[in-house]
């Protein structure tokens, strides 16, 4: 593969876009591969893999490359500190430094000394104040944590059931030069080995699946869901979770969909036209009333709460960089509240699902504890906890199954 002048000052602008907050890391890629058609396939995967590479151990990096004026302000880098970032990162991944003109002050040696006596948040290049928390919630288990969520993420495709099988959909892509192979526990989940154009195949045109995490996929089925349900997604955002509960409700029963952005809503019912999805309905929660007059209409009751996403860094590993502790505290709060009125839809002998894609026993099991102490007519009687690098070979993520045995 040949990495031109020209791809690296892409992929150096694309840094500064991401971690100055300028956008979302995402959407900087989407841009810089939309403007650069001549790429080849290899060099669309570097760019990818050492852009996020660059944003997931920029902290580190800086430290290496004895700039620690910048290990807390990210934000502040120029092209030249860039130059040495990436000149660091080559370094550690391929044992040697390219012969650039900007990288002539660059010293090897001082980057391993470096690296030696660098302390452990630095090392696991996560910003102090989230090492810390994580540190105190996971104790022994987060330094393990931490280094999974900075390996790069497998992709990961849903099969849609109304459509296809795993197998069927494997064969379809591999026709098209894209491997997938099935993932042991996750019935329609597969991993997709050679990405190729994925998007532009027939399968994801007739909508036969959808990108979603393998550790994301095993949420929806804690429902316990049986065709002709009445289901309510109350979180239900662009809705990959709601497409999941009408393929396991093999298009019977009613799915719907709550959310208070409307442009979310808006993807959703596009998403759920191409997949076939009849028995979503969509609607925008205005105010508390609009739960209210839900009222214990509903059998099953999800709740994917918005939250920190820390379980999901390796995926977007900018959003550590975006993160604040007070914007977790204030998570925390919402989350709070969202399951204790949002609970009021679920009907008595009905269950109810709270998850989240987050590490943090915080927003996770101390939330569930605190609801249940707080409403006995309420029991737990599942929780799925998925830990990178402990129980989890997936993203972070978190579910609890409650059950309503009363009315209150």
């Amino acid at each position: 593969m040949t990495i031109t002048r020209q791809l690296l000052d892409c992929l150096h602008t694309a840094f500064l876009q991401a971690v100055t907050l300028e956008q979302y890391a995402d959407k900087v890629i989407q841009q810089h591969l939309a403007a650069n058609g001549g790429w080849t396939l290899e060099q669309r995967a570097y760019f990818v893999t050492t852009l996020y590479n660059l944003i997931r151990f920029s902290r580190k990096l800086c430290w290496l490359t004895g700039r620690k004026s910048r290990v807390d302000a990210i934000g502040e880098c120029t092209i030249e500190d860039v130059w040495h970032l990436w000149g660091a990162l080559t370094f550690l991944q391929e044992g040697h430094v390219p012969d650039y003109p900007e990288l002539e002050t660059f010293c090897a040696s001082d980057v391993q000394q470096a690296l030696e006596d660098a302390p452990l948040d630095i090392q696991l290049s996560m910003p102090r104040w989230l090492h810390e928390r994580a540190q105190q919630e996971l104790e022994s288990e987060w330094p393990t944590v931490a280094k999974a969520l900075n390996q790069s993420a497998s992709n990961f495709i849903r099969v849609n059931g109304l459509k296809a099988d795993a197998e069927s959909v494997a064969k379809a892509l591999s026709k098209q030069g894209i491997k997938a192979i099935p993932v042991g526990g996750v019935t329609d989940a597969l991993e997709v080995k050679q990405m190729g154009y994925l998007f532009r195949t027939d399968a994801f045109q007739s909508g036969q699946f959808e990108m979603q995490d393998a550790g994301s996929q095993q949420i929806v089925p804690l429902l316990e869901l049986k065709p002709g349900m009445k289901v309510v997604d109350a979180c239900a955002g662009a809705g990959g979770k709601s497409l999941h509960i009408a393929a396991l409700l093999k298009n019977k029963g009613r799915v719907l969909s709550l959310d208070i952005h409307e442009h979310k809503l808006d993807t959703l019912k596009k998403r759920a036209k191409r997949a076939g999805a009849h028995v979503i309905e969509t609607r925008l929660i205005q105010n508390n009333k609009t739960i209210k007059r839900q009222k214990e209409k509903f059998d099953r009751v999800l709740l994917d709460v918005p939250c920190s996403g820390t379980g999901v860094l390796r995926r977007n590993p900018d959003a550590k960089w975006h993160l604040e502790e007070q914007s977790v505290n204030d998570l925390i709060a919402l989350q709070q509240d969202i399951l204790q009125r949002y609970s009021q839809m679920c009907r008595v002998g009905g269950k109810l699902v709270y998850a989240t894609c987050s590490i943090l026993p915080s927003e996770n099991e101390q939330q569930v504890k605190r609801f249940v102490d707080n409403n006995p007519n309420w029991s737990v009687e599942r929780e799925l906890r998925l830990l990178p690098g402990i129980s989890s070979e997936f993203d972070g993520f978190y579910g609890a199954l409650l059950v309503k045995n009363s009315a209150e």
